[in-house]
Protein backbone atom coordinates (compact mmCIF):
# COMPACT_ATOMS: atom_id res chain seq x y z
CA UNK A 1 0.00 0.00 0.00
CA UNK A 2 1.03 3.76 -0.57
CA UNK A 3 0.42 6.39 2.05
CA UNK A 4 -2.53 7.43 -0.46
CA UNK A 5 -4.23 4.03 -0.32
CA UNK A 6 -4.74 4.41 4.01
CA UNK A 7 -7.74 5.24 5.05
CA UNK A 8 -7.52 6.57 8.31
CA UNK A 9 -9.82 5.87 11.57
CA UNK A 10 -8.17 8.09 14.60
CA UNK A 11 -9.42 6.54 18.15
CA UNK A 12 -9.37 8.79 21.19
CA UNK A 13 -10.22 7.49 24.72
CA UNK A 14 -9.83 9.58 28.05
CA UNK A 15 -10.75 8.00 31.21
CA UNK A 16 -11.18 10.07 34.77
CA UNK A 17 -7.79 8.29 35.98
CA UNK A 18 -6.57 9.92 32.74
CA UNK A 19 -7.68 13.44 33.44
CA UNK A 20 -6.73 12.75 37.55
CA UNK A 21 -2.91 12.03 36.31
CA UNK A 22 -2.32 14.25 33.31
CA UNK A 23 -3.67 17.15 31.04
CA UNK A 24 -1.56 16.23 28.37
CA UNK A 25 -3.89 13.27 27.67
CA UNK A 26 -7.26 15.64 27.27
CA UNK A 27 -9.41 14.15 24.09
CA UNK A 28 -8.81 17.54 22.40
CA UNK A 29 -4.37 17.23 22.67
CA UNK A 30 -4.92 13.50 21.43
CA UNK A 31 -6.64 14.80 18.47
CA UNK A 32 -4.50 17.50 17.67
CA UNK A 33 -1.26 15.57 18.19
CA UNK A 34 -2.57 13.10 15.55
CA UNK A 35 -3.63 15.73 12.78
CA UNK A 36 -0.19 16.98 12.83
CA UNK A 37 0.80 13.46 12.34
CA UNK A 38 -1.71 12.68 9.45
CA UNK A 39 -1.08 15.81 7.26
CA UNK A 40 2.59 15.54 7.37
CA UNK A 41 2.27 12.12 6.07
CA UNK A 42 -0.09 12.95 3.42
CA UNK A 43 -2.74 10.24 5.53
CA UNK A 44 -6.50 10.29 4.78
CA UNK A 45 -8.30 10.79 7.31
CA UNK A 46 -11.98 9.22 6.92
CA UNK A 47 -13.55 9.25 10.75
CA UNK A 48 -12.77 9.88 14.12
CA UNK A 49 -13.86 7.84 17.49
CA UNK A 50 -14.10 8.93 20.06
CA UNK A 51 -14.79 7.00 23.99
CA UNK A 52 -15.16 10.18 26.26
CA UNK A 53 -14.45 9.54 30.23
CA UNK A 54 -14.80 5.33 29.66
CA UNK A 55 -12.11 2.76 31.34
CA UNK A 56 -9.97 1.25 29.38
CA UNK A 57 -10.26 -1.91 31.27
CA UNK A 58 -13.21 -2.39 29.24
CA UNK A 59 -13.72 -2.69 25.16
CA UNK A 60 -17.59 -2.30 25.33
CA UNK A 61 -17.36 1.48 24.43
CA UNK A 62 -19.30 2.82 21.83
CA UNK A 63 -16.48 4.45 20.09
CA UNK A 64 -14.91 1.52 19.87
CA UNK A 65 -17.15 -0.66 18.66
CA UNK A 66 -18.45 1.65 16.08
CA UNK A 67 -14.68 1.65 15.04
CA UNK A 68 -14.78 -1.98 14.49
CA UNK A 69 -17.80 -1.93 12.78
CA UNK A 70 -16.05 0.04 9.99
CA UNK A 71 -13.23 -2.28 9.66
CA UNK A 72 -15.31 -5.03 9.17
CA UNK A 73 -17.23 -3.35 6.45
CA UNK A 74 -13.66 -2.06 5.20
CA UNK A 75 -14.63 1.65 5.59
CA UNK A 76 -11.03 2.42 7.45
CA UNK A 77 -7.90 0.32 7.05
CA UNK A 78 -5.53 1.91 9.29
CA UNK A 79 -6.01 2.65 13.34
CA UNK A 80 -4.03 6.03 14.84
CA UNK A 81 -3.79 6.17 18.96
CA UNK A 82 -1.53 9.06 20.21
CA UNK A 83 -0.01 6.18 22.32
CA UNK A 84 -1.17 2.26 23.38
CA UNK A 85 -2.84 3.05 26.50
CA UNK A 86 -5.52 4.78 24.57
CA UNK A 87 -6.46 1.62 22.68
CA UNK A 88 -6.47 0.12 26.47
CA UNK A 89 -5.45 -0.53 29.63
CA UNK A 90 -6.56 -4.87 29.63
CA UNK A 91 -3.98 -6.75 28.46
CA UNK A 92 -5.53 -9.98 26.63
CA UNK A 93 -7.86 -7.25 25.00
CA UNK A 94 -4.91 -4.55 23.56
CA UNK A 95 -2.69 -7.64 22.60
CA UNK A 96 -5.51 -9.40 20.96
CA UNK A 97 -6.37 -6.08 18.68
CA UNK A 98 -2.76 -5.46 18.32
CA UNK A 99 -0.91 -8.37 17.29
CA UNK A 100 -4.06 -10.50 16.24
CA UNK A 101 -7.10 -9.22 14.85
CA UNK A 102 -5.29 -5.69 13.11
CA UNK A 103 -3.27 -8.18 11.18
CA UNK A 104 -6.26 -10.96 10.57
CA UNK A 105 -8.00 -7.24 8.79
CA UNK A 106 -5.31 -6.49 7.09
CA UNK A 107 -5.49 -3.32 9.34
CA UNK A 108 -2.17 -0.89 10.47
CA UNK A 109 -2.09 0.25 13.68
CA UNK A 110 0.08 3.13 15.06
CA UNK A 111 0.32 4.43 18.51
CA UNK A 112 2.38 7.50 17.69
CA UNK A 113 4.56 8.26 21.25
CA UNK A 114 5.04 4.81 22.00
CA UNK A 115 6.91 4.44 18.22
CA UNK A 116 4.58 1.68 17.58
CA UNK A 117 3.73 0.55 13.77
CA UNK A 118 2.89 -2.74 13.33
CA UNK A 119 3.51 -2.49 9.28
CA UNK A 120 7.03 -1.30 10.32
CA UNK A 121 8.93 -5.23 9.62
CA UNK A 122 11.91 -4.40 11.78
CA UNK A 123 9.44 -4.00 14.99
CA UNK A 124 8.61 -7.04 16.78
CA UNK A 125 5.76 -7.52 19.05
CA UNK A 126 7.93 -7.24 22.26
CA UNK A 127 7.42 -3.95 22.87
CA UNK A 128 4.00 -4.09 22.48
CA UNK A 129 3.71 -6.76 24.72
CA UNK A 130 5.44 -4.35 27.22
CA UNK A 131 3.36 -1.70 26.71
CA UNK A 132 0.12 -3.47 27.33
CA UNK A 133 1.52 -5.25 30.75
CA UNK A 134 2.26 -1.28 31.74
CA UNK A 135 -0.93 -0.14 30.60
CA UNK A 136 -2.96 -2.69 33.02
CA UNK A 137 -0.37 -2.43 35.60
CA UNK A 138 -0.98 1.45 35.93
CA UNK A 139 -4.96 1.24 36.06
CA UNK A 140 -4.72 -1.82 38.68
CA UNK A 141 -2.23 0.63 40.60
CA UNK A 142 -4.72 3.65 40.55
CA UNK A 143 -7.64 0.96 40.97
CA UNK A 144 -6.19 0.24 44.40
CA UNK A 145 -5.33 3.30 45.30
CA UNK A 146 -8.64 4.60 44.84
CA UNK A 147 -10.25 1.77 46.52
CA UNK A 148 -8.64 2.54 49.82
CA UNK A 149 -9.44 6.05 49.93
CA UNK A 150 -12.83 5.72 49.11
CA UNK A 151 -12.97 3.16 52.16
CA UNK A 152 -11.20 5.59 54.29
CA UNK A 153 -13.80 7.80 53.63
CA UNK A 154 -16.59 5.52 54.31
CA UNK A 155 -15.53 4.02 57.61
CA UNK A 156 -15.21 7.96 58.21
CA UNK A 157 -19.09 7.73 57.87
CA UNK A 158 -18.85 9.77 54.20
CA UNK A 159 -21.29 8.04 51.75
CA UNK A 160 -19.37 7.76 48.89
CA UNK A 161 -21.86 6.23 46.51
CA UNK A 162 -23.44 7.71 43.17
CA UNK A 163 -27.17 6.58 44.39
CA UNK A 164 -28.61 6.54 47.84
CA UNK A 165 -29.94 3.41 49.63
CA UNK A 166 -34.00 3.76 48.88
CA UNK A 167 -35.46 5.73 51.93
CA UNK A 168 -32.70 8.31 51.85
CA UNK A 169 -31.19 10.93 49.20
CA UNK A 170 -28.44 12.68 48.75
CA UNK A 171 -27.91 16.02 50.71
CA UNK A 172 -27.77 17.84 47.40
CA UNK A 173 -26.49 20.79 46.58
CA UNK A 174 -24.78 21.52 50.58
CA UNK A 175 -22.80 17.77 51.49
CA UNK A 176 -22.93 15.14 48.80
CA UNK A 177 -21.37 12.46 51.18
CA UNK A 178 -24.22 13.18 53.57
CA UNK A 179 -27.73 11.34 53.56
CA UNK A 180 -31.08 12.77 54.42
CA UNK A 181 -34.06 10.66 54.95
CA UNK A 182 -36.73 10.69 51.76
CA UNK A 183 -40.00 10.31 53.56
CA UNK A 184 -42.01 9.11 50.94
CA UNK A 185 -39.54 5.95 50.25
CA UNK A 186 -39.04 5.75 53.92
CA UNK A 187 -42.59 5.09 54.85
CA UNK A 188 -42.38 2.13 52.01
CA UNK A 189 -39.18 0.85 54.43
CA UNK A 190 -41.07 1.15 57.67
CA UNK A 191 -44.29 -0.28 56.10
CA UNK A 192 -42.00 -3.43 54.67
CA UNK A 193 -40.43 -4.29 58.05
CA UNK A 194 -43.75 -3.78 59.99
CA UNK A 195 -45.57 -6.60 57.44
CA UNK A 196 -42.60 -8.95 58.12
CA UNK A 197 -42.40 -8.26 61.94
CA UNK A 198 -46.08 -8.78 61.65
CA UNK A 199 -45.51 -12.29 59.76
CA UNK A 200 -45.60 -11.61 56.18
CA UNK A 201 -42.91 -14.10 54.14
CA UNK A 202 -40.59 -11.76 51.72
CA UNK A 203 -42.55 -12.95 48.70
CA UNK A 204 -45.95 -12.16 49.98
CA UNK A 205 -44.38 -8.64 50.60
CA UNK A 206 -43.09 -8.22 47.55
CA UNK A 207 -46.35 -9.29 45.87
CA UNK A 208 -48.21 -6.77 47.54
CA UNK A 209 -46.09 -3.77 46.81
CA UNK A 210 -46.51 -4.69 43.17
CA UNK A 211 -49.97 -5.64 43.67
CA UNK A 212 -50.43 -1.97 44.62
CA UNK A 213 -48.52 -0.58 42.22
CA UNK A 214 -46.06 1.09 44.27
CA UNK A 215 -42.99 1.93 41.94
CA UNK A 216 -39.62 -0.46 42.45
CA UNK A 217 -36.63 1.56 43.73
CA UNK A 218 -35.00 2.00 40.72
CA UNK A 219 -38.23 3.75 39.18
CA UNK A 220 -38.59 6.14 42.01
CA UNK A 221 -34.67 6.88 42.35
CA UNK A 222 -34.99 7.76 37.97
CA UNK A 223 -32.95 5.05 37.00
CA UNK A 224 -32.41 3.72 33.77
CA UNK A 225 -31.01 0.34 34.40
CA UNK A 226 -30.77 -1.96 31.31
CA UNK A 227 -33.50 -3.48 28.92
CA UNK A 228 -37.03 -3.36 29.95
CA UNK A 229 -37.70 -7.32 30.73
CA UNK A 230 -40.98 -8.40 31.14
CA UNK A 231 -41.04 -8.00 34.54
CA UNK A 232 -39.84 -4.65 34.99
CA UNK A 233 -41.25 -2.82 37.76
CA UNK A 234 -42.18 -6.01 39.49
CA UNK A 235 -40.70 -5.67 43.01
CA UNK A 236 -38.01 -8.94 43.71
CA UNK A 237 -37.74 -10.58 46.82
CA UNK A 238 -34.13 -9.73 47.11
CA UNK A 239 -35.18 -5.92 46.91
CA UNK A 240 -36.73 -6.54 50.12
CA UNK A 241 -34.05 -8.65 51.82
CA UNK A 242 -31.78 -6.66 50.96
CA UNK A 243 -33.83 -3.57 52.97
CA UNK A 244 -34.92 -5.59 55.89
CA UNK A 245 -30.88 -6.43 56.80
CA UNK A 246 -29.25 -3.23 55.76
CA UNK A 247 -27.92 -1.49 59.41
CA UNK A 248 -27.90 1.76 57.37
CA UNK A 249 -32.26 1.53 57.92
CA UNK A 250 -31.04 1.85 61.54
CA UNK A 251 -28.37 4.56 61.09
CA UNK A 252 -25.26 2.81 60.61
CA UNK A 253 -24.16 3.37 57.42
CA UNK A 254 -23.23 0.62 55.90
CA UNK A 255 -21.20 0.49 52.47
CA UNK A 256 -19.42 -2.26 50.59
CA UNK A 257 -22.01 -4.82 50.47
CA UNK A 258 -21.10 -5.75 46.97
CA UNK A 259 -17.93 -5.67 45.23
CA UNK A 260 -16.43 -5.85 41.63
CA UNK A 261 -14.95 -9.10 41.13
CA UNK A 262 -12.32 -7.04 39.15
CA UNK A 263 -11.30 -4.06 38.14
CA UNK A 264 -11.55 -5.36 34.59
CA UNK A 265 -14.71 -5.96 34.83
CA UNK A 266 -18.07 -4.70 35.30
CA UNK A 267 -19.58 -7.73 37.71
CA UNK A 268 -21.05 -7.55 40.88
CA UNK A 269 -21.01 -9.91 43.64
CA UNK A 270 -22.30 -10.16 47.24
CA UNK A 271 -19.72 -9.31 49.60
CA UNK A 272 -19.45 -11.22 53.42
CA UNK A 273 -20.86 -9.31 56.10
CA UNK A 274 -17.79 -9.44 57.63
CA UNK A 275 -16.52 -7.21 55.03
CA UNK A 276 -19.08 -4.31 54.94
CA UNK A 277 -18.08 -0.90 56.23
CA UNK A 278 -20.12 0.06 59.14
CA UNK A 279 -20.08 3.52 60.30
CA UNK A 280 -21.96 3.72 63.62
CA UNK A 281 -24.59 6.77 64.02
CA UNK A 282 -23.79 8.39 60.64
CA UNK A 283 -26.83 9.09 58.63
CA UNK A 284 -30.04 9.04 60.21
CA UNK A 285 -32.33 6.06 61.15
CA UNK A 286 -35.41 4.91 59.51
CA UNK A 287 -35.84 1.98 61.53
CA UNK A 288 -35.11 2.01 65.61
CA UNK A 289 -32.97 -0.53 66.65
CA UNK A 290 -34.47 -2.67 68.47
CA UNK A 291 -37.19 -3.03 65.98
CA UNK A 292 -34.47 -4.21 63.48
CA UNK A 293 -32.72 -6.29 65.96
CA UNK A 294 -35.96 -8.05 65.95
CA UNK A 295 -35.91 -8.95 62.33
CA UNK A 296 -32.39 -10.01 62.29
CA UNK A 297 -34.05 -12.51 64.87
CA UNK A 298 -36.99 -13.13 62.77
CA UNK A 299 -35.23 -13.07 59.00
CA UNK A 300 -32.28 -15.77 60.92
CA UNK A 301 -35.01 -17.78 61.82
CA UNK A 302 -37.39 -18.05 58.59
CA UNK A 303 -34.79 -17.28 55.52
CA UNK A 304 -34.56 -20.98 54.04
CA UNK A 305 -39.18 -20.76 54.89
CA UNK A 306 -40.74 -21.27 51.55
CA UNK A 307 -43.09 -19.47 50.27
CA UNK A 308 -45.95 -22.64 50.62
CA UNK A 309 -44.87 -23.66 53.89
CA UNK A 310 -47.97 -22.94 56.13
CA UNK A 311 -46.86 -20.27 58.62
CA UNK A 312 -46.83 -21.28 62.41
CA UNK A 313 -45.59 -18.73 65.27
CA UNK A 314 -42.79 -21.24 66.46
CA UNK A 315 -41.65 -22.01 63.07
CA UNK A 316 -38.08 -21.02 63.08
CA UNK A 317 -37.27 -21.23 66.78
CA UNK A 318 -37.26 -25.12 67.19
CA UNK A 319 -33.98 -26.64 66.73
CA UNK A 320 -33.10 -30.48 67.47
CA UNK A 321 -30.66 -30.87 70.35
CA UNK A 322 -28.68 -33.87 68.87
CA UNK A 323 -27.42 -32.21 65.66
CA UNK A 324 -28.44 -28.98 65.83
CA UNK A 325 -30.39 -28.44 62.60
CA UNK A 326 -33.85 -27.29 62.22
CA UNK A 327 -37.06 -28.62 63.51
CA UNK A 328 -38.98 -28.50 60.57
CA UNK A 329 -43.13 -28.24 60.83
CA UNK A 330 -44.92 -30.15 57.82
CA UNK A 331 -48.38 -31.85 57.61
CA UNK A 332 -49.42 -35.55 58.00
CA UNK A 333 -52.55 -36.54 56.09
CA UNK A 334 -54.26 -39.46 56.44
CA UNK A 335 -58.06 -41.38 55.40
CA UNK A 336 -60.23 -42.50 58.28
CA UNK A 337 -63.44 -44.23 57.72
CA UNK A 338 -63.48 -42.01 54.32
CA UNK A 339 -62.65 -39.12 55.80
CA UNK A 340 -59.08 -37.00 54.93
CA UNK A 341 -57.69 -35.88 58.29
CA UNK A 342 -54.44 -33.72 59.08
CA UNK A 343 -51.91 -32.87 61.69
CA UNK A 344 -49.54 -30.78 62.04
CA UNK A 345 -46.21 -32.60 62.79
CA UNK A 346 -42.70 -31.42 64.20
CA UNK A 347 -39.42 -33.77 62.60
CA UNK A 348 -35.82 -33.30 62.36
CA UNK A 349 -34.96 -31.45 59.14
CA UNK A 350 -31.73 -32.77 59.00
CA UNK A 351 -32.88 -36.37 59.30
CA UNK A 352 -35.71 -36.09 56.56
CA UNK A 353 -33.24 -35.40 54.18
CA UNK A 354 -30.43 -38.01 55.21
CA UNK A 355 -32.54 -40.49 56.98
CA UNK A 356 -30.88 -43.48 54.75
CA UNK A 357 -27.82 -42.17 56.52
CA UNK A 358 -28.59 -42.75 60.27
CA UNK A 359 -27.55 -39.17 60.95
CA UNK A 360 -29.84 -38.51 63.23
CA UNK A 361 -33.46 -39.61 64.16
CA UNK A 362 -36.87 -38.29 64.01
CA UNK A 363 -37.40 -35.99 66.88
CA UNK A 364 -41.37 -36.86 65.94
CA UNK A 365 -43.55 -34.36 68.26
CA UNK A 366 -47.56 -33.53 67.62
CA UNK A 367 -47.18 -29.24 66.73
CA UNK A 368 -50.36 -28.29 67.82
CA UNK A 369 -50.19 -29.53 71.50
CA UNK A 370 -45.87 -28.88 71.52
CA UNK A 371 -46.96 -25.02 70.82
CA UNK A 372 -49.98 -24.75 73.57
CA UNK A 373 -47.35 -26.27 75.98
CA UNK A 374 -44.69 -23.91 74.93
CA UNK A 375 -47.20 -20.89 75.37
CA UNK A 376 -48.34 -22.21 78.80
CA UNK A 377 -44.66 -22.52 80.17
CA UNK A 378 -44.01 -19.11 78.87
CA UNK A 379 -47.11 -17.44 80.29
CA UNK A 380 -45.63 -19.21 83.38
CA UNK A 381 -42.83 -18.06 83.62
CA UNK A 382 -43.87 -14.66 83.23
CA UNK A 383 -46.00 -14.27 85.68
CA UNK A 384 -43.50 -15.73 88.16
CA UNK A 385 -41.43 -13.26 86.80
CA UNK A 386 -43.79 -10.32 87.41
CA UNK A 387 -44.28 -11.19 91.12
CA UNK A 388 -40.59 -12.15 91.85
CA UNK A 389 -39.12 -8.27 89.94
CA UNK A 390 -40.14 -5.30 92.40
CA UNK A 391 -39.79 -2.43 89.36
CA UNK A 392 -42.93 -0.68 90.48
CA UNK A 393 -40.91 2.27 91.35
CA UNK A 394 -38.79 2.54 88.49
CA UNK A 395 -41.66 1.90 86.34
CA UNK A 396 -43.13 4.92 87.52
CA UNK A 397 -40.40 7.26 86.85
CA UNK A 398 -39.08 5.44 83.32
CA UNK A 399 -41.10 7.65 80.99
CA UNK A 400 -39.60 10.85 82.70
CA UNK A 401 -35.74 9.55 82.94
CA UNK A 402 -35.76 8.38 79.18
CA UNK A 403 -36.69 11.98 78.42
CA UNK A 404 -34.07 13.52 80.57
CA UNK A 405 -31.73 11.00 79.09
CA UNK A 406 -32.96 11.54 74.99
CA UNK A 407 -32.89 15.66 75.76
CA UNK A 408 -28.89 15.02 76.94
CA UNK A 409 -28.59 12.46 73.90
CA UNK A 410 -29.61 14.88 71.76
CA UNK A 411 -27.52 18.17 73.31
CA UNK A 412 -24.04 15.93 73.09
CA UNK A 413 -24.76 14.57 69.32
CA UNK A 414 -25.39 18.80 68.35
CA UNK A 415 -22.46 19.52 70.80
CA UNK A 416 -19.90 16.94 68.70
CA UNK A 417 -21.38 18.30 65.47
CA UNK A 418 -20.11 22.06 66.42
CA UNK A 419 -16.44 20.13 66.98
CA UNK A 420 -16.34 18.44 63.55
CA UNK A 421 -17.56 21.74 62.27
CA UNK A 422 -14.28 23.89 64.28
CA UNK A 423 -12.37 21.43 62.67
CA UNK A 424 -13.53 21.50 59.01
CA UNK A 425 -13.35 25.30 59.37
CA UNK A 426 -9.53 24.88 60.58
CA UNK A 427 -8.74 23.06 57.65
CA UNK A 428 -10.55 25.33 55.24
CA UNK A 429 -8.09 28.31 57.45
CA UNK A 430 -5.39 26.32 56.87
CA UNK A 431 -5.82 25.83 52.73
CA UNK A 432 -6.96 29.67 52.92
CA UNK A 433 -3.20 30.20 54.33
CA UNK A 434 -1.37 27.93 51.76
CA UNK A 435 -2.94 29.47 48.83
CA UNK A 436 -2.21 33.08 49.96
CA UNK A 437 -5.66 34.22 50.93
CA UNK A 438 -4.56 35.39 53.72
CA UNK A 439 -1.58 35.97 55.25
CA UNK A 440 -0.09 34.50 58.26
CA UNK A 441 -1.28 37.31 61.19
CA UNK A 442 -4.43 37.14 60.00
CA UNK A 443 -4.27 33.21 60.24
CA UNK A 444 -2.61 32.67 63.65
CA UNK A 445 -5.56 34.89 64.68
CA UNK A 446 -8.48 33.33 63.53
CA UNK A 447 -6.95 30.10 64.31
CA UNK A 448 -6.58 31.10 67.77
CA UNK A 449 -9.91 32.10 68.01
CA UNK A 450 -11.03 28.34 66.79
CA UNK A 451 -9.07 26.75 68.99
CA UNK A 452 -10.15 28.45 72.01
CA UNK A 453 -13.93 27.79 70.91
CA UNK A 454 -12.94 23.80 70.56
CA UNK A 455 -11.92 23.73 73.57
CA UNK A 456 -14.66 25.06 75.00
CA UNK A 457 -16.96 22.62 73.48
CA UNK A 458 -15.10 20.04 74.41
CA UNK A 459 -15.64 20.46 77.84
CA UNK A 460 -19.38 21.25 77.25
CA UNK A 461 -19.25 17.66 75.78
CA UNK A 462 -17.46 16.19 78.31
CA UNK A 463 -20.06 17.63 81.10
CA UNK A 464 -23.21 16.19 79.41
CA UNK A 465 -21.11 13.05 79.24
CA UNK A 466 -20.96 13.08 82.99
CA UNK A 467 -24.47 13.87 83.33
CA UNK A 468 -25.58 11.56 80.77
CA UNK A 469 -23.72 8.51 82.30
CA UNK A 470 -25.43 9.10 85.89
CA UNK A 471 -29.20 9.57 84.51
CA UNK A 472 -28.09 5.96 83.00
CA UNK A 473 -26.69 4.35 86.04
CA UNK A 474 -30.20 5.70 87.21
CA UNK A 475 -32.39 3.84 84.59
CA UNK A 476 -30.24 0.84 84.75
CA UNK A 477 -32.74 -1.77 84.96
CA UNK A 478 -34.09 -0.27 81.63
CA UNK A 479 -33.89 -3.75 79.51
CA UNK A 480 -35.70 -4.86 82.83
CA UNK A 481 -38.24 -2.41 82.15
CA UNK A 482 -38.38 -3.18 78.68
CA UNK A 483 -39.33 -6.95 79.33
CA UNK A 484 -41.34 -6.13 82.07
CA UNK A 485 -43.72 -4.05 79.77
CA UNK A 486 -43.14 -7.14 76.89
CA UNK A 487 -44.65 -9.33 79.47
CA UNK A 488 -47.35 -7.59 80.75
CA UNK A 489 -48.84 -6.87 76.74
CA UNK A 490 -47.90 -10.94 76.17
CA UNK A 491 -50.04 -11.46 79.57
CA UNK A 492 -52.56 -9.70 78.19
CA UNK A 493 -52.99 -11.55 75.12
CA UNK A 494 -54.19 -15.20 73.78
CA UNK A 495 -51.96 -15.45 71.66
CA UNK A 496 -48.54 -13.58 70.99
CA UNK A 497 -47.23 -12.43 67.77
CA UNK A 498 -43.71 -13.68 66.46
CA UNK A 499 -42.12 -10.16 67.61
CA UNK A 500 -43.36 -10.73 70.78
CA UNK A 501 -42.07 -14.20 71.17
CA UNK A 502 -38.72 -13.16 69.18
CA UNK A 503 -39.13 -10.54 72.28
CA UNK A 504 -38.72 -13.06 74.86
CA UNK A 505 -37.19 -16.43 73.63
CA UNK A 506 -34.09 -17.58 71.45
CA UNK A 507 -34.67 -20.62 70.44
CA UNK A 508 -36.58 -23.68 71.67
CA UNK A 509 -34.34 -27.00 71.96
CA UNK A 510 -36.07 -30.38 71.43
CA UNK A 511 -34.03 -33.69 72.33
CA UNK A 512 -34.63 -37.30 71.00
CA UNK A 513 -36.76 -38.01 73.74
CA UNK A 514 -39.34 -35.74 73.46
CA UNK A 515 -37.64 -32.77 76.26
CA UNK A 516 -38.11 -29.48 75.16
CA UNK A 517 -35.99 -26.89 76.50
CA UNK A 518 -36.99 -23.03 76.02
CA UNK A 519 -34.12 -21.08 75.62
CA UNK A 520 -35.53 -17.46 77.08
CA UNK A 521 -33.68 -14.04 76.46
CA UNK A 522 -34.68 -12.77 79.95
CA UNK A 523 -31.89 -13.73 82.60
CA UNK A 524 -34.23 -14.02 85.35
CA UNK A 525 -36.15 -16.32 83.28
CA UNK A 526 -33.03 -18.68 82.51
Amino acid sequence: MTNETYKVGIYLRLSRDDERDDESQSISNQRDYIMNYIIKNNLMLIDEYVDDGVSGTQFDRKGWERLINDIENGRINMVITKDTSRLGRNISQSLYYSTEYFQEKNVRYVALTDGIDTFDKGQNTDMLMFKAFYNEMYVKDISTKIKATLNSQKRNGKFMGGIAPYGYQRNLPYDKHELIIDEEQAEIVRRIYDLFISGMGVKRIANLLTDENIPIPSIQKNLNRGNKSSIYGVWQERTISDILTNPTYKGDLTQCREYKVSYKSKKRRKNKKENWIIAKNACPAIIDEETFNIVQDMYSKNKNRTEKSQEHLLRGFLVCKECGHTISIGQATWTCNGEKRHKNICYCNYYKKYSRYNVCTPHKLDYDELEKEILKDIKNKCKAYLKTSNFENLLKNSDKMTKIQLDLEKQLAKTKNEINQQTIFVDRLYKDKLKGIIDEEMFKRQYNNLTEETLNLKKKANEIETKLYNVKNKVANKDNIRYTQIIEEYLSLKKPSKKMLSSLIDKIVIDEDQNVNICYKIKPLY
